[in-house]
């Protein structure tokens, strides 16, 4: 139960339980990456199964160069061989995880593309794995800004705390945009 809130949650359709993160488990994975500093860099192994998505694993970091990440996906076995859907604001960053070995590629920011994203999670269940504590904290209270002066919820997400929530938005633009599964 989220204690507090009264309305304007973005998403609805999550559970949080244990299940298998072995590749073999899904018909499909991707990473999806939001970098950050003192905001979280947060990176997230998804899967996706019948149409539903999995979010396996998660890296939340704050205040940690590009090189210190990467060397915590290295040590949480982060696959390589995977497309991994990036920010597109720091394209240093992202040829930093290519020189790496990583499959890194930027998110085409599009007119409505955040809506559009939500809008196609929202068609979905989302399965969120009890190691992933940030993406479950913030998917609790990720909402729907309100207008000041007529107190109804605009279809713009209110910032801050979402940086999983923009990780897991880009590490569905495979499936999002392609219709299909077929990724790796």
């Amino acid at each position: 139960m989220n204690w507090g809130v009264l309305g304007g949650s973005i998403l609805k359709n999550y559970v949080r339980h244990d299940f298998d993160i072995g590749e073999y488990s899904f018909d499909a994975m991707a990473i999806g990456a939001d970098w950050g500093y003192n905001h979280a860099t947060a990176i997230l192994l998804l899967g996706i199964k019948d149409g539903d998505i999995y979010v396996c694993k998660e890296i939340y970091e704050h205040e940690k160069r590009q090189q210190e990440i990467i060397d915590i996906a290295e040590t949480a076995r982060l696959p390589r061989h995977l497309f991994m859907w990036c920010d597109s604001a720091t394209p240093e960053a992202i040829e930093q995880w290519r020189y790496a070995g990583y499959r890194a590629r930027p998110v085409e920011k599009e007119r409505d593309s955040i809506q559009s994203q939500i809008r196609w999670l929202q068609d979905r269940q989302i399965h969120i794995h009890p190691s992933c504590k940030y993406t479950y904290a913030e998917i609790q209270q990720w909402q729907w800004m309100k207008d000041r002066k007529t107190d109804a919820f605009e279809d713009v997400p209110q910032e801050g705390m979402d940086d999983a929530m923009a990780a897991l938005r880009y590490g569905i633009e495979g499936w999002r945009k392609r219709r299909r599964y077929n990724t790796k």
